[in-house]
Order: C-alpha cells, then structure tokens, then sequence
C-alpha cells in the first residue's frame, strides 16, 4: 500500500513555484503579472502562480511519466481501480470516452434511456445503434430511478448482438440500483458494462454509503469529484476496473476529446482531494452523513413536507439511497418544488442543489457547514407556516412520458436536414433535438424518435411550470427542430 498522504502532483507544482523562475512561456498572463489588478485582488496571487502548463518537472497529462502518472496511480489505489485517469473536462468527456473507446462506428450498444445527455453525444459522434433501458418511476417522488432487473435481463437476452452496456446509477437524487447485480449479468453475458457514477465519488470511502460500481467490478466507472467531494468543477476521474478494455485506447480517446492543455490548478485539486479522501474520507463522511440524518428528522416534523431515507430502500424503483442527498417532498404545500426554491433563494438567502416539479433537493457534502443546514430548516419551518392549510392552484402535473418510437438512430436524424415548427405542431415529426429539462437533466425526446402528444404536454407543462428546457435552439423553448421531410 503506498503512502496516501502523499501528493506528488501538487507538492511539484508547489516546488516548481519556489523556484522563481524567469517565465516566457504560456500562460499569457505569465504568473499573474499580466492580470489586471482587480481581478489578482480578488482570487490573490497562489493561484496564478499554479496557473502552469507542461513545464519541466510538471509531467504532461496525456503523456503521464513523472508526477502525474504517479498521481494517477495513488488514485487508482485509493479507490481500487486498475488504472484511474483524472479529467479535466467534466464527467461528460469521461462518458463519451468510455463509449467510444469500447464501440465501433454503427455497433449496437444497450444503453439505459435516462441518462445525461453525454451519453447521446457519444451515440452520435461514434454513429452508434442504441437499444435503450427503460428506468422504472418513483410513483411517491415523481422521478425516474433505474431499470428493474427483469428489464435488464430482458434486454441483454433479446439483443445478443450488443457487447457494450452503459447505466447510470446513482441517479441525480442518490437514488442507486442493485449495481452488482447489473455487473455480474453483463459479465456473466459476455459483456462490458460502462457506468456513470457521476454522483457517487464518495460511495468508496463509507460502508453506509451505496456500493461504488469500482468495487462492484464494472469494467469502466466516471465520477465527477467535484459534485460530492472537494475537487474544483470540471474535475472527474474515470476508472478502470478490468481489463476488459484497452486501457491504452482510453487513453488515446481521452487525449482526442480532451483540452490538449489541461489545468493544472484542477490537476492539482484531485491529487489533494483523491488524498484528503484515503487518509480521513470515511470521518468526514459520516459527519456529512449525521448532518443530513439530523436534518431529515426534522424536516420530516414540518407540516407538509417530506424528506425520505433509507426506509424506502430494497423496492422496484429504489433499491438503495445515498444518505448524504436530501431530497424534500414539497408538493403537499400546494407548491412545486420550483417555487419553493425561488421562495428559498429570494426571500432566504438560501441556495439549493435543484427542484423539480415535486421536491427540492440539497447537498449534504464534506464542506457543508452546519450553519447552512439550520438556515434551511428555520426557512422551511417558515414557508411551511405561511402555507399550512392553503389550496394548491397547481394542475396535476402529466405522467412522465413512455419512450417515444425511434424511426431513426440519433445520429441519424442529428445530421438530417432539419426545419422548425411550433412544438405543438411537432406531433407525429421526426425530433432532430436532445429535449432536455434540467433539472434533472434526463431527455425526453431523443433525435429519430417520433415526437408523441405526451410528450408536447410534458414539456409544455415543465416549460411553463419552471423547468429549462435545453438542447432546444429556441430559447423561448417553443419551437423544435425536427427532421425535414422530403
């Protein structure tokens, strides 16, 4: 076992800054000398000092010899990987990495319906067939969870001819699946499966926590450090966990997708993270895990909301739960969750993760102060007081639409000739868009899926309850494109 506490990558950077060295090469701000002075004033001087590129000593990471590959390698332990790659573009380049380092161009590959949309930019950049999961509902919260396991079965028994399986768990509200089970039938089927375990870099480091699919045995695992843990935004890793997959065309599509010139300040942040989770991780997790506990009791003593656990674990659509997501149920005080967190945000001065139509969701993480969760609490005392027996004037919202029929693959009817109609109009028209509310960020319509009445009230109803739809071109979220016909 190497030594955890050790972290090569930022105490290079940090001897490389001791040496005062003559600069004349990029960055142009050459130190931070070329930075106006409001600017150094606010984020001081360290961090353009470590503003660096691949000078000497500093290693270069698409060519990892020296700090960096040694960097890596401690990840990789920590987290009990073959092989661990930091990234520096997010988790949505580890993702498309990951699909197209394992898929041929037109190959088919079972990939699970609701995932972000990441995914659905490797369908098509690699013009990929996708035979597509279908999640099952939390019917209490309103939200897609995972496939069941009789659909996973199924769909791996009918499409033999598929050898990649993509999945996401755990979901954006911490809700995971039985991802042991999905492992072992991929690989008892001959198969890879990939998993995007963007909200669950934590799970590792706490026996109360989900099982991470690292430690499950998946073949390839994206988390995104800085969601749950203490790297910067933008920092992600992807880890190997067989060697199923050839790790040196990870690395290769890696370094085709991503910036050839890497910061060194998020370099720097996952090296400190990956060692601040392997010497006190499982300490500063249960902290964050009593913190969120305490606030779920209490929350669940305020008239008309509900904060669900681990009560609802082991059923169809929740098979565990990350304790350290608190998801509060709003809907019993006649408002949607989007207007809760308006509430919140305007008249509180307090600013959560998401909301939906039906929840509000925050994250209890290693840096939340205790302080912030009591402000939450007395406001949501507060709102819950000023609503206590009033009528909602919020219509029901649409059931969460069936998946629309793909007449073409996504790539397909991305690179159509497309025109633009009234969403309205758009029933029974080929979709050339990813439409997708965020939250969550899960699409609705896919392009090659025809586009359903369903679906045009779905997203009227999230459009005009709150919910930004994205991908769409048309900012008033309107208008569609769609494929055009001949």
């Amino acid at each position: 076992m190497r030594d955890q506490s050790r972290t090569p990558f930022f105490d290079a950077v940090q001897s490389y800054i001791g040496k005062h060295r003559a600069g004349l090469h990029m960055p142009g701000h050459m130190s931070g000398q070329g930075i106006h002075p409001r600017l150094k004033e606010f984020w001081g001087e360290n961090v353009f000092l470590s503003d660096l590129t691949e000078v000497e000593g500093l290693d270069y990471l698409h060519r990892p010899i020296g700090v960096v590959k040694e960097a890596q390698e401690l990840a990789a332990e920590a987290y009990g990987a073959i092989e661990s790659f930091f990234l520096v573009n997010g988790s949505t380049v580890g993702n498309q990495a990951m699909i197209l380092s394992t898929c041929d161009p037109n190959d088919r590959v079972i990939v699970q319906r609701n995932s972000h949309r990441s995914m659905y930019g490797a369908l098509i950049l690699n013009e990929l067939r996708p035979i597509y999961l279908e999640a099952e509902e939390d019917r209490l919260l309103q939200f897609q969870t995972f496939p069941s396991k009789k659909t996973f079965a199924r769909v791996l028994r009918d499409h033999p001819e598929a050898k990649t399986v993509f999945v996401t768990n755990p979901n954006y509200f911490g809700i995971s699946s039985d991802i042991d089970y999905y492992v072992q039938k991929a690989h008892a089927t001959g198969r890879r499966i990939l998993v995007d375990e963007a909200h669950g870099s934590h799970f590792h480091f706490h026996q109360d926590l989900p099982k991470s699919a690292v430690d499950a045995g998946a073949d390839m695992v994206v988390q995104s450090t800085h969601k749950t843990l203490s790297g910067l935004t933008q920092t992600s890793m992807l880890h190997l966990g067989s060697r199923r997959v050839d790790k040196e065309l990870v690395r290769a599509t890696l370094t085709m997708l991503e910036s050839s010139s890497p910061s060194y300040i998020l370099m720097t942040a996952l090296d400190v993270a990956r060692m601040q989770m392997a010497t006190n991780g499982h300490d500063l997790l249960q902290r964050a895990i009593d913190l969120a506990e305490d606030a779920r009791r209490r929350i669940n003593n305020i008239e008309g909301l509900f904060a669900p656990g681990r009560e609802r674990a082991h059923t169809e659509a929740v098979y565990d739960v990350d304790l350290t997501k608190l998801t509060v149920h709003v809907s019993r005080l006649g408002l949607t969750g989007f207007q809760v967190e308006d509430i919140l945000n305007r008249d509180y001065n307090v600013e959560i993760e998401l909301s939906d139509l039906e929840n509000i969701l925050a994250f209890i993480t290693i840096g939340t102060p205790r302080e912030a969760v009591e402000i939450l609490i007395k406001a949501l005392e507060d709102i819950s007081r000023k609503r206590h027996g009033k009528t909602s004037t919020i219509a029901p919202p649409p059931p969460i639409p069936n998946i629309p029929e793909m007449v073409l693959f996504p790539f397909e009817a991305y690179y159509a000739k497309r025109e633009r109609v009234r969403m309205e109009d758009s029933v029974g028209r080929i979709i050339a868009e990813l439409v997708t509310p965020y939250p969550p960020g899960i699409p609705i319509t896919v392009p090659g899926e025809v586009m359903t009445h369903e679906c045009v009230d779905y997203m009227v109803f999230m459009r005009d309850h709150g919910a930004d739809l994205q991908g769409i071109i048309d900012k008033t979220a309107r208008y569609v494109q769609v494929v055009r016909e001949r």
